[in-house]
């Protein structure tokens, strides 16, 4: 993993994490999604997962002991192409700018990224960096604890050029509908403002266990929400998805600790958010 994500001198992820200003170092309120979400996104070749992993253990904790004011939480995927993204966020895109102005007044900063960028040359297919803004209005009791998780869906869905507009007003429509039948679910929208195609949206589902996803289909279908929703909400839902969407995938991720560096009171809340490096695949093939 390397440039803007990597480099980036501002702290946070997503939600849960302060985003700390390299200079005034002023935190607002916890748990609340960040105004600009960076997403690097690396596609990994075919049986180079552990390499991969070792790799990006080794470059987190060399970031970390060289002491950069940077966080970020990585995730690999459990379905959907084998690709691993790492999350970080910014207050502003002049807190970005402040980022890449300090990347190039830190050579140490530099050299760990260089150093460990080189070694995925034969480990990676393709890297992408995208830049995205929250929406709020299309989010749902987004705030949450996110050290308590330890899995993510994200759904990444590409509307077609016009149609936006009915895109929008169905999801604000949905969140009212969800809001009404008090639906214990929890969700963030990113939009794409750089580096994926325009109108790329991304719903992100933070869970505790994989078992929230047993939860969702009775409880869409209970009395409550289908009443909330209407008959008529079900058939926008239909046209939309129909006349509005270009395609979209669905990821499941579960959170790597080894591969993210994050704040101390993450580790110091729960043990899981320090753990061990994974071992090379050289190393563990020998133990067998």
């Amino acid at each position: 993993m390397k440039s803007i994500v990597r480099m980036c001198a501002c702290a946070g992820v997503f939600a849960s994490l302060p985003v700390v200003s390299a200079e005034a170092q002023e935190t607002p309120a916890l748990n609340s999604p960040s105004p600009l979400l960076l997403i690097y996104r690396e596609e990994v070749k075919p049986g180079r997962g552990a390499a991969h992993a070792v790799n990006e253990s080794a470059w987190a904790q060399g970031f970390a002991k060289a002491g950069v004011p940077q966080h970020w939480l990585a995730l690999t995927s459990m379905a959907g192409p084998t690709e691993a993204w790492f999350l970080s966020a910014s207050a502003s895109y002049a807190e970005f700018q402040k980022a890449e102005d300090a990347v190039e007044a830190a050579p140490a900063m530099r050299a760990i990224a260089d150093k460990f960028s080189a070694q995925e040359s034969d480990i990676l297919e393709r890297t992408t960096a995208i830049v995205a803004g929250y929406r709020p209005a299309l989010s749902y009791q987004a705030n949450v604890s996110l050290p308590a998780m330890r899995f993510m869906q994200i759904d990444v869905v590409r509307v077609k050029a016009g149609h936006d507009r009915e895109f929008r007003a169905f999801w604000r429509e949905m969140v009212e509908a969800h809001t009404k039948a008090k639906m214990d679910e929890h969700w963030a929208v990113y939009e794409s403002e750089a580096g994926a195609d325009d109108l790329t949206f991304y719903f992100i589902y933070p869970s505790a266990t994989l078992a929230a996803g047993d939860a969702a289909g009775p409880m869409h279908s209970a009395d409550a929400f289908r009443t909330a929703v209407g008959e008529g909400g079900r058939e926008k839902g239909r046209e939309v998805n129909r006349d509005a969407v270009a395609g979209s995938r669905s990821y499941i991720f579960r959170l790597q600790p080894s591969m993210s560096t994050l704040p101390k009171e993450w580790a110091a809340a729960d043990p899981f958010w320090a753990p061990k490096a994974p071992e090379p695949p050289a190393t563990a093939a020998k133990k067998k």
